[in-house]
């Protein structure tokens, strides 16, 4: 399983930044401790297996659990549960109160040139019992944070909905004012929430996004179940929050939401949404652009659909209509700590989220299955006798899905013992990436994460590194470094 291979990969990293920083012998340890370590990673790669980890992965996955649900509480309880029984010190629960709509309502219907209406679900796959559910458990797709109301307006296709192609219908006297903008998920990626605030900041009524099978679909490969792509039912969910401005509640910029605190009116939250929107599938989009009259857009807008890609707006008028209860709902976030032995009170954080839109199949649960197994193998390593020099604190947030919700709010709990003793975050949300290894992380771990590449072993076939190009240490170093990307330091402890 290559949960496995990511395991010990987050293991090598962790312990690296948990231990005492020296000489270069390896990066992170003297050339005594290097030896030592090496013991230590033979010792732990005993422990892990593929089976604990199919497990958990199953328990995790079973069932729906977005944030703030029954189902949520009830994986935060199982979580704080295995931290104990794992030998964790400190095990907790703690709970915040966010701001957390759940839909009531999503509709699109088109009034012109015909009368046709969007699905608004995902098809059922035969033979798989997870999307024979029915609409009750899997809930309305939506984006979470839109604003509710209703708007009936010609539409515009805008392309990946980012300024420049604002900028090119502009140029062409077609103004989006009052008007919907239909806008895909697309490569170069820009979050969902800038196409909101792009389209909210040009005067658009409401906006529509939807995944063309160029990026998500038959243009890429095999859609699901016979390979990993979207097949045409496939709707992304996801919030639109403005958290590039301001993460976590947008109720309680700045503080943390626990039980009681202040709120802000919603209206003056600088990150929520004052747009209409919501998400379709391909299926659901092509009527609508099949509908467009107008210029032909640029060759780079055209997805995979075998249509003419036009911009309108004449052609087709929508009504799109969006309600949300707008609920301060809890969240529960879970932590436990193995103390470390020399600097106890410096603390290396690992985490994952738990919430999820639906099953969370991959992210997160693929990541949460995995960090599940390293607290228990390292709990056993405690239980023999090791402990790091660092203390290591496991974490399991919720609601990132929203708007990295209760990483943030804990954050913001406990900032000044964080600016005092942090010493490294390490997160995974999806363990499971097929043959290839990305790593995003800041700079300065670069040569922890190539030595780690290099030590651990595909548990496949090849039995050579999880690097692509392992077979020496140039090639591999060339591969990892393709691979690593900086990111930017942000107040929330896990990045999106």
């Amino acid at each position: 399983m290559r949960s496995l291979a990511i395991l010990a990969l987050l293991t090598a990293a962790l312990v690296a930044a948990a231990w005492r920083q020296s000489d270069r012998a390896l990066t992170g340890f003297t050339r005594h401790h290097a030896a030592a370590q090496a013991d230590l990673e033979r010792r732990f790669l005993a422990l892990p297996t593929a089976d604990r980890i199919r497990d958990a992965h199953r328990l995790l996955a079973d069932q729906p659990h977005i944030a703030g649900s029954p189902r949520d509480r009830e994986l935060a309880e199982w979580t704080r549960d295995r931290f104990r029984e794992y030998g964790l010190d400190d095990v907790e629960i703690t709970t915040h109160e966010v701001l957390l709509p759940w839909p009531e309502e999503v509709s699109v219907e088109m009034t012109a040139p015909r009368a046709w209406r969007a699905s608004m679900r995902e098809d059922p796959v035969p033979g798989d019992a997870y999307t024979q559910a029915p609409v009750e458990a899997l809930g309305i797709p939506y984006h979470a944070y839109s604003a509710s109301g209703e708007a009936t307006a010609p539409v515009v296709y805008a392309g990946s909905g980012n300024p420049e192609e604002y900028e090119w219908l502009k140029a062409r006297g077609i103004d989006v004012r009052g008007k919907i903008v239909l806008v895909r998920y697309s490569v170069p990626y820009s979050y969902r929430g800038f196409k909101a605030l792009t389209a909210q900041r040009r005067g658009a009524a409401g906006i529509l996004i939807y995944s063309d099978p160029a990026d998500d679909g038959y243009g890429k490969g095999k859609v699901y179940p016979e390979g990993p792509w979207g097949p045409e039912s496939h709707i992304q969910r996801g919030g639109i929050v403005y958290d590039f401005m301001v993460p976590g509640d947008p109720l309680t910029p700045g503080w943390s939401s626990l039980p009681g605190a202040k709120r802000i009116a919603s209206s003056d939250a600088a990150s929520l949404p004052h747009i209409v929107s919501a998400p379709l599938s391909y299926k659901d989009a092509r009527p609508i652009l099949e509908s467009l009259t107008g210029p032909e857009v640029p060759k780079a807008w055209r997805g995979a659909l075998p249509i003419t890609y036009r911009a309108g707006p004449g052609g087709a008028i929508v009504r799109m209509r969006v309600r949300a209860d707008d609920r301060v709902r809890p969240i529960w976030t879970v932590t436990g700590t193995i103390r470390g032995q020399d600097h106890p009170d410096e603390v290396v954080i690992v985490g994952n989220h738990r919430d999820a839109w639906v099953y969370g199949g991959v992210d997160p649960s693929s990541g949460s299955a995995a960090l599940m197994e390293l607290a228990r193998t390292l709990g056993e390593l405690k239980r023999g006798g090791w402990r790091p020099s660092r203390s290591i604190l496991f974490a399991s947030w919720d609601a990132e899905e929203f708007t990295l919700t209760s990483s943030t709010e804990w954050g913001e709990q406990h900032e000044s013992s964080l600016q005092r003793n942090a010493v490294a975050y390490l997160n995974v949300d999806s363990a499971a990436s097929g043959p290839n290894l990305a790593v995003a992380a800041v700079p300065a771990l670069n040569a922890v994460i190539e030595e780690a590449a290099m030590i651990v072993r595909d548990p496949f076939n090849t039995r050579i590194s999880s690097c692509p190009m392992a077979n020496s240490r140039a090639a591999s170093t060339r591969s990892v470094r393709a691979v690593l990307s900086p990111v930017p330091i942000r107040r929330s402890i896990s990045p999106g």
